[in-house]
């Protein structure tokens, strides 16, 4: 397993910053002499084990194409100093910067830097270009949102996240107790260790404090200011993955130059992307880098505005494998060519317009990021909803864009929640997930100023399903499917309501476009293998389960890896983290949460395991129960247990 490294990888760098902190650095140098443009990523996502694989896959390829790689540990993990106090704070964009300053002053710069990432490092690019520092030329945000309270892990429609909140959120509780590896940082990793697990707060507890837009979520969100972005932006999003509504707003929105790419794949980097067909992201971002950093006239920003791939058949989120489908190039977003087609639901083939339960309706299709976890048969859940049904489509009927809600509806109780489902019924009956959305009642068209609903009193409410892409074949129907619930996606009201919708004054707007226009059809090439890094994956395990019984509905998850890395002075790094969400089948105020993490560091003679566990739940109040604790060469050297209990106020 001998690293063929294009060039050299230091990772014992450190800079210091304006208040002492180290930021700790891997650069990965191409060969030769330079200068060389230099693409930065931030994450606390840590870079000597975590990511050890991943990062090498990405700066191996761009060092073969001349450009250097900076990747930062976000202050108070991995081998940096200091404490991360939670996600997206402003003192982290200022250490990128003056990481910036720090890589313009070497003598193998040329200047210029760029941003990339995935997920947290779209994020970070994203943030960072706000603040226009003069060496960023241009950026890559991949699966990253505009709106960090509408669109992100933690609320949706208005409402809590429920299976979301024991996904990423306890996996951040172990990994920010993890220790800076003496193997990089030497003497004085246990003083530092102890400073981060003294001092790192749970940031779960902070954003359960926040139910709705304020400057909470303000702070790092485009949407409040779009022009500030300046610099060229490529934008890479895929139908499955929970941020497609973040990319498609950054299209539409931003002033700067742009260029998107959206396949059909969830929360994966594009060229090994589940579902297929992938695409070559390495070659795609090197040529926006080497074109805005290095002035390389390769063609890239003659790319279309859009390249969006069309799924022409279902399932259009299959477990593995391709989904069928084309890809289709644009030059504006909306398609120029897109149309809104307005569908009164009292023109709808439809039954009851009331819906009081059961809670597990939405189980068939269990994550708002669809990434690993396909839909099935809605047909069951469907039989428990307002359905609201075309007659079978006399011609195909291509959609794109965001589907459109307007719903003129009516609670019982001072709170409540319309979750939607759209789907293609095929002709023999079976039917499957398009796209799906939700609204909190308290929220009708804004996220900013809450307002409880009336009980009794007629509500219109307004807002947009999940960006999507589904051609509706000839022959099929279109399913709309209305309820109070969306398990185990959404956390539901305290309490069991009546939600009544008046078909007469609700509406769906779906925007469609010409089918197949041949102008717009392009070809993309499979991606071909990603450099290989110098690891090997000892185990690798995903399962994932919904159980139902009389009583109360249970989705269960569990994820584990195991990964050698003998670079790292064999290093060998472990994870395992199960969760569940569950809620009594007649009654919301049951729901509850649980997750528990557990991570390995371990080489010859040095041993670290880091183990937490969350709980939530509540009726009229979120209770929140944290343990987390620490062992050295089977030693325990810490520990502790946070319990808050936090008012629901709007969710």
């Amino acid at each position: 397993m001998k690293s063929e490294f294009p060039g050299h990888i230091d990772r014992r760098v450190f800079v210091p910053v304006s208040d002492g902190t180290r930021i700790a650095l891997t650069v990965y140098m191409p060969e030769g002499d330079g200068p060389f443009p230099t693409v930065v990523e931030s994450l606390p996502y840590r870079k000597d084990d975590d990511c050890t694989a991943r990062d090498y896959s990405t700066y191996a390829y761009l060092a073969s194409r001349g450009i250097a790689g900076v990747r930062i540990d976000v202050r108070g993990t991995g081998a940096s100093t200091g404490v991360i106090e939670n996600e997206y704070l402003l003192i982290e964009q200022q250490d990128n910067i003056e990481v910036f300053e720090w890589i313009v002053a070497q003598p193998w710069s040329n200047g210029n830097i760029g941003m990339w990432g995935i997920s947290w490092g779209g994020f970070s690019s994203l943030q960072t270009a706000m603040l226009r520092p003069p060496q960023l030329k241009a950026i890559v945000a991949m699966h990253a949102t505009h709106d960090r309270f509408s669109c992100d892990v933690h609320y949706v429609g208005g409402s809590l996240q429920a299976a979301e909140q024991v996904d990423w959120p306890p996996s951040m509780i172990t990994t920010n107790a993890l220790p800076p590896d003496p193997d990089i940082v030497g003497d004085g990793w246990m003083d530092q260790w102890l400073v981060r697990l003294d001092n790192t707060p749970q940031w779960p507890i902070d954003w359960l404090k926040h139910q709705h837009r304020n400057e909470f979520w303000r702070h790092g969100s485009p949407s409040v200011d779009y022009p500030s972005i300046e610099c060229p932006t490529l934008l890479i999003g895929g139908w499955l993955d929970g941020y497609i509504d973040g990319m498609v707003a950054l299209t539409e929105n931003l002033k700067c130059p742009t260029r998107t790419v959206i396949g059909p794949w969830g929360h994966y980097r594009p060229a090994t992307g589940e579902p297929g067909p992938t695409y070559d992201h390495f070659d795609l971002i090197a040529r926006w880098f080497e074109h805005h950093l290095r002035g390389d006239d390769n063609g890239v920003m003659e790319m279309p505005a859009v390249t969006a791939f069309i799924r022409t058949g279902t399932p259009y989120d299959p477990d593995g494998g391709s989904v069928d489908g084309y890809w289709r190039a644009e030059d504006t977003w909306p398609p120029s060519d897109s149309q809104m087609r307005e569908i009164g639901l009292d023109s709808l083939i439809h039954g009851v317009t009331d819906w009081e339960g059961p809670q597990w309706v939405g189980a068939h299709a269990p994550a708002w990021d669809r990434s690993g976890i396909p839909s099935s048969d809605g047909n069951e859940d469907d039989r428990h909803c307002m359905t609201f049904e075309t007659a079978p489509m006399t011609e195909a009927v291509e959609i794109l864009g965001s589907p459109l809600l307007e719903l003129d509806v009516t609670t019982n109780r001072p709170y409540g929640m319309v979750a939607a489902r759209l789907l293609v019924v095929s002709p023999d009956g079976s039917s499957h997930l398009i796209t799906r959305g939700n609204r909190n009642l308290a929220f009708p068209h804004s996220f900013d100023g809450p307002v409880a609903p009336v009980p009794g009193q007629p509500t219109s409410v307004t807002f947009p399903l999940m960006a999507t892409s589904a051609v509706i074949p000839l022959g099929s129907r279109i399913r709309l499917s209305l309820s109070g619930a969306d398990f185990p996606v959404v956390w539901p009201p305290s309490g069991t309501f009546r939600l009544t919708v008046n078909p007469a004054n609700s509406r769906l707007v779906l925007p469609t476009v010409t089918r197949e226009r041949r102008s717009t059809s392009i070809q993309i090439s499979k991606a071909p293998s990603p450099p290989l890094p110098p690891v090997e994956n000892l185990s690798d395990e995903a399962t994932w389960e919904v159980e139902k019984n009389e009583i109360k509905t249970v989705f269960r998850r569990h994820l584990s890896s195991a990964e050698f890395q003998p670079t790292r002075n064999n290093l060998t790094y472990t994870t395992d983290q199960s969760w569940t969400v569950q809620v009594e089948n007649d009654d919301p105020g049951a729901t509850a949460v649980e997750a528990r993490s557990h991570l390995t560091l371990s080489r010859p003679g040095w041993e670290i395991k880091v183990d937490g566990s969350i709980v939530i739940e509540g009726r009229e109040s979120f209770v929140v129960h944290i343990e987390l604790s620490a062992s050295h060469n089977n030693k325990e050297i810490w520990t502790k247990t946070w319990d808050e209990t936090i008012p629901r106020v709007w969710v």
